[in-house]
């Protein structure tokens, strides 16, 4: 740690202190997180999960980059990349409402990193909120991975996770099975915050959280969240009788694209909240992109093959290389260069952008 010299503190918590710092040979400016746990080993310190899945998504943009890993009696520190300050204190700072462009903008680099995240690195974030969203200039990173898991991990996973006011019901009430999904949740919950600069869910006890979600969407039946009314049978909740808004009323200055989106993520139903993949694609994104509506796919590139069983799996690529075909055709009928638009080529290889 001699070659840091240690500028201010810039936050604290029960995992430890983080520190901006300076590094005496480059004049780099970085963050260093000091873990208040002991490792005795450097084998203790490459196992943990944090660092695991940090090393495993260095390379991506809208992910926060691990520079270094010091042990010092039996202290672990994790060097960062530094970042100007968090979303959280972005939107408290700000004196207007976002722009929707504004909104956009940050919600796209977002779902890029979680689709990297979910998709090729096989982890899900469970702390998603805007204090674990990092901003310099204009990238948004997503940071601290500390209650990161492997989306093919051990099961049950643990279910205090996630700041209540953006913990998806399903972890609510105890679902012996979650995913990648109560990301989805959340970032639905961080759009909502982003139009109305105030949390939607903001509860003092899980209860209460509940009663909001509850208010917002509408008492769950059997057609919104079948498996949920089981969840609460389980453990003798009860939900609380409530009609629900629209969220067109909720959000007046929201487009009806970015209500479309907000609405499908905080789905009550798991299944029914679009991947990462499939946000992208998404027309509240389409802004971004010159491609015609004729080359648009609804759901055909964002499908994750390696969930389909593998007798079906031959017969869905061959399905896959036809439509891809039939895009290219399409494209060049309409005079667009796959080579320089980004969204087309993302339709035509979804992973392409991961490399």
């Amino acid at each position: 740690m001699e070659k840091y010299e240690r500028m201010m503190e810039v936050g604290r918590g029960s995992y430890g202190v983080v520190w901006q710092a300076m590094n005496k040979q480059t004049g780099e400016v970085v963050a260093i997180k000091k873990l208040i746990k002991k490792y005795h080993t450097d084998e203790e310190c490459m196992n943990l999960k944090e660092v695991k899945s940090l090393i495993k998504m260095a390379n991506h943009p809208n992910i926060v980059k691990l520079k270094e890993i010091i042990r010092e009696n039996d202290t672990m520190f994790l060097v960062f990349e530094y970042m100007e300050c968090d979303l959280y204190k972005l939107m408290v700072a700000r004196t207007k409402p976002f722009s929707e462009t504004e909104i956009r903008e940050v919600c796209f680099q977002i779902f890029q990193g979680l689709a990297y995240m979910h998709h090729k690195a096989g982890y899900f974030h469970r702390d998603l909120k805007p204090e674990n969203l990092l901003v310099s200039k204009n990238q948004v990173k997503i940071g601290d991975l500390g209650f990161a898991r492997e989306t093919n991990g051990q099961t049950p996973f643990t279910h205090n996770v996630t700041t209540l006011w953006y913990r998806a019901p399903e972890v609510f009430l105890h679902g012996p099975f979650y995913n990648s999904s109560v990301d989805m949740w959340a970032v639905g919950a961080i759009m909502c915050e982003l139009y109305t600069t105030r949390p939607l869910f903001q509860g003092s006890s899980e209860a209460d959280v509940m009663h909001k979600i509850c208010g917002v969407l509408g008492t769950p039946t059997e057609s919104t969240w079948f498996s949920g009314l089981d969840l609460a049978t389980n453990m003798c909740y009860r939900f609380p009788d409530c009609p629900g808004l629209r969220f067109s009323e909720l959000l007046p200055t929201a487009s009806s694209d970015a209500v479309n989106l907000i609405a499908s993520l905080l789905s009550w139903c798991p299944y029914e909240r679009p991947t990462a993949l499939q946000a992208l694609q998404h027309p509240f994104f389409h802004s971004y992109y010159r491609v015609p509506p004729t080359v648009r796919l609804e759901d055909t590139c964002c499908n994750i093959l390696n969930s389909v069983p593998l007798v079906f799996r031959v017969a869905k690529q061959r399905e896959l290389l036809k439509e891809t075909r039939s895009l290219q055709s399409c494209a060049t009928a309409s005079g667009v260069d796959a080579n320089e638009d980004p969204i087309l080529k993302l339709l035509l290889n979804p992973f392409e952008f991961f490399k």
